[in-house]
């Protein structure tokens, strides 16, 4: 056996180019389902773990769901709406909330948002047996006007500390020089890590933002609420998380609202699973593009099999003269593809692995929502057994021919 895996070896190494083309194809087959495997469970993980701080039922403007809770919880594209401030004081006073913390999005500095909000924001955490999840490293939180807290990478990126100062600008991303607002902020503070998107954010007071707003003739807009009163756009907000008192609050509250027309309610869990299905059908499409490039490596192993035995029969034919055994060269041609497609898997695990990382890395620093790569072992285990099931099936039929080669014919040809 030893000896017949010698010679396999040896084989492979005669022709180097078949058979780093045979190895690069089997990795390429190998890396491409296990960075869309990977990814895809870190992206799933890192947005339940991005979520996870508030353990809140959302409440913003009617919409889509899904994209209250993307931009209000992650922070990723534009908020659906404003809703009255009314509704977020009429939730702070009602029985079924334990807690109630207003959302108002609209400016940012330098590209990190700026969140309007108040101090119920350090009552936030995931369950009651859980520590807060916002907390002050340095500084203290805003008591007053322009004062703001800096999340713990917007502090990093921004180059910005205590003491301070910034001027914000109209939107949710960087514009023109003309959108910035007059009113400088101070810097009063810092919060810890959060290990979700609000790390990026400028944390300020409800007033600072309609303060900055109440003279821009653009944003000059009337929202009637039920009883059909205006409301000045300095007392709109974008959202509020509400904490129920528990299960059969928060769906008693979900309910009030899916009724209602001025708002609406979303379960975080549940919007997120609806994106999770997303992810489950580009799974399903790029895995069936995996299992094809998997059948292309397997013909790749066929075809550099065939030919190198078809160059190698009378080789093969004059080591049967010398002793040795029909079975001995079938176990030899097993063997060669097995170590290259071995070789080709590790590459492929090896370059799965370091892409996905990149990946993510760069997803991470773009989205602040954390993406972490992890091994899975059943994905693993999947992606070992099935290359190693084609290369020994790819290897079947070139060792049949290199048992059947006729000795007498080969050596002594008429």
């Amino acid at each position: 056996m030893t000896y017949d895996l010698f010679l396999a070896w040896r084989s492979l190494r005669s022709r180097p180019i078949s058979s780093a083309i045979t190895l690069v194809i089997i990795g390429l087959a190998v890396a491409l389902p296990l960075v869309v495997l990977t990814l895809s469970d870190g992206a799933k993980r890192g947005i339940v773990r991005a979520s996870d701080p508030f353990g809140v039922l959302v409440i913003g403007a009617k919409g889509s769901g899904q994209q209250l809770v993307l931009s209000t919880l992650l922070l990723q594209g534009a908020p659906v709406g404003n809703i009255p401030t009314t509704l977020y004081t009429d939730l702070r006073d009602d029985t079924r909330a334990t807690l109630a913390v207003p959302i108002a999005l609209g400016d940012n500095v330098g590209g990190a948002r700026l969140i309007g909000t108040s101090a119920d924001l350090l009552e936030l955490r995931p369950s009651t047996t859980e520590p807060l999840t916002f907390r002050i490293v340095q500084g203290r939180f805003f008591e007053a006007d322009f004062e703001a807290v800096l999340g713990s990478a917007a502090a990093q990126a921004l180059g910005l500390t205590v003491g301070n100062t910034f001027l914000a600008s109209h939107g949710v991303a960087p514009g023109l020089e003309e959108d910035v607002h007059d009113e400088p902020y101070t810097i009063v503070g810092v919060f810890d890590s959060t290990s979700s998107p609000y790390d990026t954010a400028v944390f300020v007071s409800l007033e600072s933002i309609w303060h900055a707003h109440e003279h821009e003739e653009d944003e000059r807009q009337q929202t009637f609420d039920n009883a059909n009163e205006p409301t000045e756009p300095e007392e709109m907000i974008t959202a509020v998380l509400v904490k129920p008192a528990g299960f059969i609050e928060a769906n008693l509250l979900w309910q009030s609202f899916s009724t209602g027309t001025q708002a609406q309610a979303a379960f975080p869990g549940q919007e997120l699973g609806a994106l999770f299905d997303l992810f489950a059908q580009v799974e399903r499409i790029l895995g069936a593009v995996g299992g094809l490039v998997l059948v292309i490596a397997g013909l790749t192993a066929f075809l550099s099999l065939y030919n190198a035995i078809a160059a190698r029969e009378g080789t093969i034919a004059l080591m049967r003269a010398l002793g040795c055994s029909r079975t001995s060269i079938f176990r030899m041609v097993i063997l060669e593809s097995l170590i290259a497609t071995i070789a080709g898997i590790i590459l492929g695990q090896l370059l799965g692995y370091v892409t996905a990382l990149v990946i993510a890395a760069l997803l991470t620093a773009q989205s602040a929502i954390p993406v972490p790569v992890q091994f899975l072992p059943t994905q693993a285990t999947l992606l070992w057994l099935t290359p190693l099931l084609l290369g020994v099936a790819a290897a079947i039929v070139p060792a049949v021919r290199a048992y059947r080669v006729d000795i007498i014919q080969k050596l002594f040809p008429t």
